[in-house]
Formats: C-alpha cells, structure tokens, sequence
C-alpha cells in the first residue's frame, strides 16, 4: 500500500474527477488525504478521505471562499485575470504550508492538479514523487494548438502557427506571477529553477482526463502525456432531489452554467427565451450560483433547480446547452448528446472549439449571450442528425479510454 496526497482546486469541477481518481487508488489498497485551500469540502468527508488544510494565516478559508464567489460574477478577460491572481496566492499559501502538512501525514507520493503547479515544489522540497492531473483542458503548449483560453480552429498554416505563437507568449505574461513565486520558492530551497510554466509539471507522468479524441492534432506532445478520459466514479455521484414528475415527454433540453461562473442571471434568462417555442422541454441547473427563485418566472417555463442529477438527465437528453467547462462536456459526449457551447472564461473556449472540431455541437461565440444568437444554433443541433452521430463516436472513443482505473494503472507503473 501506498499514501497517496492530492493537491487540486477546491472547486468541484476540479475535486469531482480527483474523487473519482482517489476513490480507484483506494480500492486498489492506496491510501488517500486531500490538501486544500478554503474549507473541507462535504463530498470529501462523505466519501471518507481525510482533508488537511493549506491555506492556513496566508490565505484563511473564508478569504479563499469570498475570492471563488467572486469569480462566479465575472466573464471573460476580467474573469481570466482573476483565476490567475487567484493562482498566484493559492500557490505562495501551498508552499509555505504543504511541506509541512504532507510530510506530517505520512505521504509517499502526490497527485498534483495541472493549474496548481506549485504542488510539484512541495514533492521536490520533501524528495517525494509526483504526478500531474489535468482535470481541465490540457494546457501544454503547441504551435500547431491555439492557446485554451481562444476559440480558434486548429490549422497547420504559417499566419496559424504565427498566432497561435504570439497567444502562447501572452499566456505565459499571465502565468508570470504564479510562475515568479515558484522561481523565488525553489531558489530559495536550492532545487532547479523553471522557465516555463511546463516545467513545474511532473516528468515522469501527466495524466489528462480528456480522450485522445477530444484533443487537436499536436506537434510537440510530451512523452509522459496519457490520455485517460472522464475520471468517474464507477457508481455516479450522490443522488440529488430532482422533481421527475415534472418531464412531460417533449424531447428535453439540459442546460448547465456550470459551478463558477454561474451568477449572471441575465444568461439563464436569455437561454430560456432562446429555447421556447422548440417543441422540447428545458430543464436549468443553475449550479448553486443562483437559488432558483431569483431568476423569476422564465419563458417556457423551464424546469429550474439549484443542482441537477446531470447524469441521469443527460440519459434523456437531446441536446445539452453548457458553458463547455470539461466536466459537463464530457459527460454529455459520454451519453451520446450534442451540444450548444456559450464559453464563458478561461479553458471554455477551448473546450467549445473542440466541441466544434469533432462534429458534435456548435458554439455561441457572442460576448453577449441573447435569444437571437442562441435560437438558431439550438434549432440547427436538435435538427440535424450528424451532430448526434459525431456525439456517438466521442462516446465509443470514452467508452475505450480508461477513466479512472487506466489512470490508477499508469500512477502504479510509473510511481512503484
């Protein structure tokens, strides 16, 4: 047996696939603890895992929360610059205060999500080995891959790889106060000292939960980059309240935001307008952004709950309207459903281009997300078919992937 610790966002579209990921290296007789900033999360506890806390005087829990609150009310550029000023004190807290809180609990070897890139100085300061987990898009940098953060197509041109040069070196400008903190740290402790963002991942294993499939050609693939697919727990996720008795038999219409930034209530407004008058039902989840009630009546009287069993509903689904976060676009291509993406912020774009790239939705690129942009898209999805077997083949390509368990087999193989 092992001891494995974890390091990751305490977000749950960070935490869900980490807890899928521990809930298979415990029932291959590993040991697992969680290290986070902001409070112990209940889905941690109810699992069983032990959670030791990061932020400590650096970066209370309550000031950690009030920062992931905030982000939930900002889009765009604002919201980019705000994930990266949040990384940059999550990163000075884990490194101050991991060292002695991993070494205190007895752990072997760590699990480090790929945007908290500081957990790898907390393994190199105690000799410990580790592996990074991209439960994100994967961030590496290519020059035939356009940065997360844009909504551009791939293409192996001269005037594509120029741009897509000139947005890698803007994101490394906004990576630069995570990255200097890491600089500082390590020279401080005498351990090399990177460049590059890139080299504060794990050189011995990288393990990305998207399929092979959902990812752009690339040039420039590291060699300890394993593609795994959706990290899941082989029973689903806790059974939430959901008013089944409601679905009247019309094709259904599943529409997530998302749990971060989910707070802008004129965009669920605007995504109820868009889909009346389809002869389909819409059901909302507002991702416990947004209670329900203060949305107000909305057109077509959608179905509107605070979380939603996303599985079960997608099960049912014809079309999913999402924010094109990793999670929930997977979880749809698992089930066979199309999609129509309104990205919001940072990796989302990303995400809703690849959307676009397999064939298996279309993506709402306006700043402003309004019926007149979304109406079209959703009608051109539920009508045509191809969109639906693009869907299909992405689920076969899941279905083959792995998940959770391939990647417990790499961890072992590669870890020992």
């Amino acid at each position: 047996m092992n001891h494995f610790g974890i390091i990751c966002p305490n977000t749950v579209g960070h935490l869900n696939p980490m807890l899928a990921l521990a809930d298979a290296l415990r029932s291959r007789g590993h040991q697992v603890t969680f290290f986070l900033l902001g409070h112990p999360p209940a889905s941690m506890r109810d699992a069983g895992f032990e959670v030791r806390p990061l932020g400590g005087t650096l970066f209370a829990a309550d000031e950690f929360q009030a920062e992931i609150q905030k982000l939930g009310l900002l889009q765009g550029r604002a919201a980019l610059k705000h994930t990266f000023a949040l990384s940059a004190r999550s990163a000075v807290a884990i490194m101050a205060n991991g060292p002695l809180e991993v070494r205190t609990a007895g752990v072997h070897a760590l699990l480090v999500d790929q945007v908290t890139s500081a957990g790898g100085t907390v393994a190199d300061e105690l000799g410990l080995p580790f592996v990074t987990v991209s439960n994100a898009l994967l961030l590496n940098s290519d020059p035939l891959v356009p940065p997360f953060f844009t909504h551009w197509q791939p293409r192996d041109t001269w005037w594509a790889r120029l741009r897509n040069r000139i947005a890698w070196d803007r994101l490394g400008h906004l990576y630069t106060p995570v990255l200097s903190r890491i600089q500082a740290r390590r020279q401080k402790l005498g351990l090399p000292v990177p460049q590059r963002i890139a080299e504060a991942w794990s050189n011995r294993l990288q393990i990305s939960q998207q399929p092979a499939a959902f990812e752009f050609p690339r040039q420039e693939l590291p060699e300890q980059v394993r593609f795994v697919g959706p990290l899941r727990l082989p029973a689903g996720y806790p059974t939430v309240p959901f008013p089944w008795e409601r679905l009247d038999g019309r094709p259904l219409i599943y529409a997530s935001l998302g749990t971060l930034q989910n707070r802008v209530a004129q965009n669920f407004r605007a995504l109820a307008a868009a889909c009346e008058g389809h002869d389909a039902q819409l059901v909302i989840s507002t991702g416990n952004g947004l209670a329900p009630e203060a949305l107000g009546e909305l057109p077509g009287k959608p179905i509107v709950v605070p979380f939603a069993p996303q599985a079960e509903l997608l099960r049912h689904a014809a079309l999913a309207v999402t924010h094109a976060g990793l999670n929930t676009a997977l979880d749809a291509l698992a089930h066979g459903v199309p999609m129509v993406a309104v990205p919001v912020t940072n990796e989302q774009p990303g995400i809703a281009a690849r959307i676009a790239w397999v064939g298996a939705g279309e993506v709402c690129a306006q700043r402003q997300i309004t019926p007149q942009s979304l109406r079209p898209l959703i009608e051109r999805v539920l009508k045509d078919a191809s969109y639906c077997a693009a869907a299909a083949r992405m689920s076969e390509a899941i279905r083959d992937s792995g998940g959770a368990p391939r990647a417990v087999e790499l961890i072992e193989q590669n870890l020992g």
